[in-house]
């Protein structure tokens, strides 16, 4: 963990006020970038009803972001997440996300740990085969 620098937390800035914006009770967002250019910035989004279906009720952040760019080689993420009262919580990616994002050629990803920490991932080392979904239980009505 360590702080953040210059273009890392003007990223994670943005990303912080992109979270704000989202629908849904973790509030995450991303934001990929090519050196300080921005290519997307988008929250997690709702896919559908978790009455529905509870495994696939949301985009995350970093899967939305992946989205709106066609060519991600070389890129870096920045991915925040922020509580009620907007401040910064950890936002490490999860292992599915970690391999989509390794598979699409970000290279390394940084994320909210807490209030001025930030921590970093590369992404290089990663077997690009994502892997399954990690299962989970309908919640009890």
């Amino acid at each position: 963990m360590t702080r953040p620098a210059g273009t890392t937390a003007g990223l994670l800035e943005l990303a912080a006020r992109r979270a704000t914006a989202s629908q849904c009770r973790h509030k995450m967002a991303a934001v990929l970038a090519s050196g300080n250019r921005v290519l997307a910035a988008r929250p997690n989004l709702r896919r559908n009803s978790p009455r529905i279906d509870f495994h696939h009720a949301t985009f995350h952040a970093e899967e939305a972001a992946l989205r709106r760019v066609r060519n991600t080689a070389g890129t870096v993420i920045y991915v925040a997440r922020v509580n009620a009262e907007h401040i910064p919580m950890l936002a490490r990616p999860c292992r599915t996300c970690q391999h989509l994002l390794a598979a699409a050629g970000v290279v390394r990803a940084y994320y909210t740990v807490g209030p001025g920490e930030v921590g970093r991932l590369d992404l290089t080392g990663l077997d690009h085969a994502a892997p399954p979904c990690p299962r989970r239980t309908r919640p009890r009505a």
